[in-house]
């Protein structure tokens, strides 16, 4: 049961380090977008992003706005994810303890 305890109270710590991470990473990436913005036409390799700079006229705008959607989404996704197993963790944990508490209560009764 304390190893149960010991997850969920590391994944408390380590999720908003994953999700700042990811974020960062998402910065970077269109950081470098409008960095090598000149260049992008003929180096995106995604069929979707090319498209989205070709509509655009050659501008990266769109491609950053589906870019930094995409990156909420994701963000969303994880924290709803992240919030949905940890009730499920705690759920678990609530009736590990009940059953345990229900086992000692029986064998007190029977001394």
């Amino acid at each position: 049961m304390s190893s149960v305890l010991d997850d969920i109270r590391r994944w408390k710590l380590w999720f908003p380090f994953f999700q700042v991470l990811i974020a960062a990473v998402s910065l970077y990436d269109c950081w470098l977008t409008l960095r090598f913005r000149e260049v992008m036409l003929h180096t995106e390799q995604n069929p979707l992003g090319l498209w989205l700079i070709e509509v655009a006229s050659g501008e990266v705008w769109l491609f950053l706005q589906f870019k930094a959607a995409g990156t909420l989404v994701v963000l969303l996704l994880l924290f709803w994810m992240f919030l949905r197993n940890l009730k499920r963790s705690e759920e678990h944990t609530s009736e590990l303890q009940s059953h345990l508490n229900l086992v000692c209560r029986l064998l007190l009764e029977k001394k």
